[in-house]
C-alpha cells in the first residue's frame, strides 16, 4: 500500500531526527467525531398576537459517530419579542441572557440520540401582520466532523385582526347573481356560519349568525388561511359560483354536507391584518 503523506513525512523527518507538527484540522483515519445539528425549529402557535405566550420548539440531533460532550445552544430573542420564565424538564437548563437570547445547556448527546428544547416567548411591541425570526445556534464543545448545520431557524407570524362577512340569499332565477328583488336567507334558512382555520396549531375562526336581511359577520385573528362554511336547511343546496359581477355573485363552491342538514364551503383565503374579506352565499331549492 501507497503510504500517505503524512506517514511519509513522519518517516522522513524520523531519518533526520526532526519533528512534524500536523494541520490542527488533521483527523486520525478511524475517529470519531459528533456532527450535531439543529434538526429542525417549529413554534407551538402559527400566529401569537401581543401579549400572548408561545414556545418555540427546536430538536438538537448528533449524526455523527461520537459522543459529542456538554451540548450549549443559543436562541435570539429577536425585536418585538420578550423572554419569560425558561422551562424545567427535558435535560435541558436554560438562562436568560441580558434581553437578547437564551443560553439552553444540555449534558451530552450520544451518537445518534435526539432531544427537543422549548423556550417561550412573548409578544411584546411586534408589529401585526408581520413575522419574527427566531435562530438557535449549537456551540459545539468538541470538533464536529460538520458545523455548517449548527445553527436553525424559524418565523412566527403576528396575529393582527380582520373582518370576514356576507350576504346569504335565495337565487330564484339560479343565474349565480343576486338581483335586487331576490329575498334573503335569513335565521330560519341558515343554521350558522362558520369560519374555519384550515391550519393546525392555528387560533382563530369564529361563528355567526344571518340577521333577517342574510347578512353576517365575523371580527377574526390573522395570518391564517381560512374558508367559510354555511349550514343551511336540507331543501337548499348552492347556485353556480363566480359568475358575473364579483360583488353579487355567489363564493360558495364546495358542498361538504347534504344530510340531514346542507354545508356548503367557500374557497380558501388568507386573511391579513387590517384586512375585509366578503364571502356571499346564494342558496337554490333543491329537488
Amino acid at each position: 500500500m501507497r503510504p500517505n503523506f503524512v506517514s511519509r513525512t513522519l518517516a522522513a523527518l524520523a531519518l533526520v531526527g526532526g519533528t512534524v507538527a500536523l494541520p490542527a484540522d488533521a483527523v486520525a483515519a478511524g475517529r470519531t467525531q459528533p456532527d450535531l445539528l439543529v434538526d429542525s425549529m417549529t413554534t407551538d402557535v402559527l400566529n401569537p398576537a401581543e401579549g400572548e405566550t408561545f414556545a418555540a420548539q427546536i430538536d438538537v440531533r448528533n449524526w455523527g459517530n461520537g459522543d459529542s460532550g456538554p451540548v450549549t445552544v443559543t436562541v435570539s430573542i429577536p425585536a418585538g419579542l420578550r423572554t419569560d420564565t425558561p422551562y424545567a424538564g427535558s435535560g435541558w437548563n436554560c438562562t436568560v441572557t441580558g434581553a437578547t437570547s437564551y443560553s439552553c445547556a444540555y449534558p451530552q448527546l450520544l451518537a445518534g440520540q435526539r432531544t427537543r428544547l422549548t423556550v417561550p416567548f412573548v409578544v411584546a411591541g411586534a408589529t401585526p401582520g408581520t413575522t419574527v425570526p427566531i435562530t438557535a445556534t449549537i456551540a459545539p464543545d468538541r470538533r464536529e466532523s460538520n458545523t455548517g448545520n449548527n445553527t436553525g431557524s424559524v418565523t412566527v407570524a403576528i396575529s393582527g385582526t380582520c373582518v370576514v362577512r356576507g350576504t346569504v340569499w335565495q337565487d330564484l332565477d339560479r343565474d349565480g347573481q343576486r338581483d335586487a328583488d331576490e329575498p334573503a336567507a335569513g335565521p330560519d334558512t341558515v343554521l350558522q356560519v362558520i369560519l374555519n382555520a384550515r391550519q393546525g396549531q392555528a387560533v382563530g375562526g369564529g361563528y355567526a349568525t344571518v340577521a333577517a336581511d342574510g347578512t353576517w359577520s365575523v371580527t377574526a385573528r390573522t395570518e391564517l388561511l381560512y374558508d367559510v362554511r354555511i349550514e343551511v336547511t336540507g331543501q337548499y343546496g348552492r347556485t353556480v359560483a363566480d359568475v358575473g359581477d364579483d360583488a353579487t355573485d355567489s363564493d360558495l363552491v364546495t358542498v361538504y354536507q347534504t344530510s340531514p342538514t346542507v354545508l356548503l364551503g367557500s374557497a380558501e383565503f388568507i386573511a391579513h391584518d387590517g384586512g375585509e374579506y366578503v364571502v356571499d352565499g346564494g342558496l337554490v331549492t333543491q329537488g
